[in-house]
């Protein structure tokens, strides 16, 4: 073993629960998208994210995505625990969901820091029309474990 496989292992650790004072309720969505969930900290908003299936997305042909892949749109300045407990009830509420997206333009590392601090990770960057950015992606824990099993791949 070189030291580094733990490395590996804690980049795909999802960040510590949040605190009960964190909630996230299922609002009424906003037009085109799928659903929007409201985070409230101690009852009082914080951030609203919209959830949208990436394939209606303009991100659709940018990665290989799957039909139940969803693409997270957090409000401008959301923190991080706010990303952390939409993904996490997208994650409960969409059983099947193999993957979450976050696209941050490319030079926006400050998004890309908060994206990161909610459990997500840097796959790649894309062109669109309209500029370049950054996906990030976080997947549930059945998913990881899944990867893991290399040697155990079915064969039918």
């Amino acid at each position: 073993m070189s030291g580094h496989e733990n490395d590996d292992i804690g980049l795909l650790r999802w960040p510590d629960a949040l605190g009960p004072e964190w909630t996230c309720e299922a609002v009424a969505a906003a037009p085109g998208h799928e659903s929007t969930l409201e985070i409230r900290r101690e009852g009082n908003p914080v951030a609203t994210v919209d959830v949208m299936r990436i394939v209606d997305s303009e991100f659709a042909a940018t990665y290989p995505s799957g039909l139940r892949d969803r693409l997270l749109l957090p409000d401008a300045g959301a923190p991080a625990e706010a990303i952390q407990l939409a993904s996490e009830f997208v994650m409960e509420t969409e059983a099947a969901c193999r993957r979450l997206v976050l696209a941050c333009a490319e030079d926006d590392l400050e998004a890309i820091g908060i994206a990161e601090a909610a459990g997500y990770r840097f796959v790649v960057e894309v062109d669109l029309h309209r500029g370049s950015f950054a996906l990030l992606t976080a997947e549930p824990a059945w998913v990881l474990e899944e990867s893991r099993n290399i040697d155990e791949v079915p064969t039918i």
